[in-house]
């Protein structure tokens, strides 16, 4: 009887040594796991270096310039005589008006290109016409675009000179004796640059239903290259968009031309109807918008949009640069 009860104490003895080790076995596999749970959330608390550098300057995420560069057909120069002199003239308003001496866009454009630049910009003009047709109650819209270009085809500079008389404007007097003056038959280039004003006057952008509307941006500027192609075909067109600009309204209101709609849209969208239209016909466009003055530049503004001297030479330099190689 004394071996079966010796056996069978040995037997449980040799149970409870299995029970405690898988006890002990189980017990370090949570431990084990709970260990890798910890080091895993402290290692995630820490987390791991982007490399992004704060202090890093770099132009990786810069917005792409929208320039658009066509030359001029060379059969529509067949049988036209070069005289060796690369004359310009310039349309618009105040980048090209506000200074008419060295310090000026077109006196760097002539010393950049040992050209002859004549400036015909008139200060305040715009694009756009403010009514859909000329009324005497804002006589200003006898100098926009449109209306300057048709005056130089039919060669009529009454309307002009009447309204340059009554404003008793130094630079505008001086685009209109300019203008009166000029032979388009020895313009190579003609440039047109216009500031954010048809953007301020809250100017129609664009007519769905006529392209040639000149009481919209697109369309004043539609009709004014087909007129200007039609009269002038020798005349290469560089159309330079507005820079980035603010403005404050009679109440004290600061508007950002990049992020404010006051109707119409933002001035990037002015500047998207712009290439368009300019893509459409075939002329060069220089975007400087940002590609010379952006929103990063303000300290090349005064006033919110006037350019300074070297915010004129940046526009300068651009069209230096694209005619530079004729």
């Amino acid at each position: 009887m004394s071996d079966p009860v010796k056996r069978k104490k040995k037997r449980r003895k040799k149970k409870k040594k299995q029970q405690v080790n898988i006890h002990l076995i189980i017990g370090g596999v949570m431990l084990l796991v709970l260990i890798i749970m910890l080091v895993r959330l402290f290692i995630w608390n820490r987390g791991t270096h982007s490399g992004y550098d704060p202090d890093n300057i770099t132009d990786e995420f810069d917005t792409e310039v929208l320039d658009y560069i066509q030359p001029l057909d060379p059969e529509l120069l067949a049988g036209r005589e070069d005289d060796g002199v690369m004359t310009i003239l310039a349309l618009g308003n105040d980048p090209f008006s506000d200074e008419r001496g060295k310090d000026g866009i077109a006196e760097m454009i002539a010393e950049g290109l040992d050209a002859t630049v004549l400036n015909g910009a008139f200060p305040g003009s715009t694009i756009a016409t403010k009514y859909p047709e000329y009324s005497n109650s804002y006589p200003l819209d006898g100098l926009s675009l449109y209306w300057v270009v048709a005056a130089l085809a039919n060669q009529n500079f009454d309307l002009m000179n009447r309204v340059t008389a009554d404003l008793g404007n130094p630079s505008a007097a001086a685009a209109a004796e300019t203008l009166g003056s000029v032979d388009m038959d020895k313009v190579d280039v003609l440039t047109i640059m216009y500031d954010l004003q048809d953007y301020m006057g809250d100017r129609i952008v664009y007519d769905d239903t006529n392209e040639n509307n000149i009481n919209s941006c697109c369309g004043a500027l539609n009709a004014s290259i087909d007129l200007i192609e039609q009269t002038w075909p020798h005349i290469r067109i560089v159309v330079l968009s507005h820079p980035y600009g603010t403005f404050t309204t009679g109440d004290g209101k600061v508007v950002d031309g990049d992020r404010d709609d006051l109707g119409n849209g933002t001035l990037t969208d002015y500047l998207g109807w712009m290439i368009q239209i300019c893509v459409s016909n075939g002329v060069t466009i220089l975007d400087n918008y940002y590609g010379a003055v952006t929103v990063e530049d303000t300290h090349l503004l005064t006033n919110g949009f006037h350019l300074t001297v070297e915010g004129r030479q940046k526009v300068a330099d651009r069209v230096i640069d694209l005619l530079d190689g004729k």
